[in-house]
């Protein structure tokens, strides 16, 4: 199962199964999304407001809203690293 933003459930997120059965089922209600002050995820909002399957399909990828959300745990090199998949 692919999420909205590109991440690869099952095998890339660390929430997945336990507190999250991917963002398409909960509607971007994730639980790290209190940390920027959100009930639904940003990347899920958007991807919603402009009718995309994923952040895939989207010419600004990487984008503001993927800096503003990032993982605070990740340094800037494994953050770059991680969007060399993108």
């Amino acid at each position: 199962m692919i999420s909205i933003c590109g991440v690869y459930c099952q095998e890339e997120c660390t929430a997945y199964p336990d507190e999250c059965m991917g963002c398409n089922q909960i509607e971007g209600k994730v639980s790290w999304a209190k940390f920027y002050g959100k009930i639904v995820c940003p990347i899920y909002k958007c991807v919603q407001k402009n009718e995309y399957e994923t952040c895939l399909a989207c010419v600004k990828l990487p984008c503001k809203i993927w800096y503003e959300t990032r993982n605070p745990e990740l340094s800037d090199e494994e953050f770059k690293k991680k969007l060399h998949g993108v």
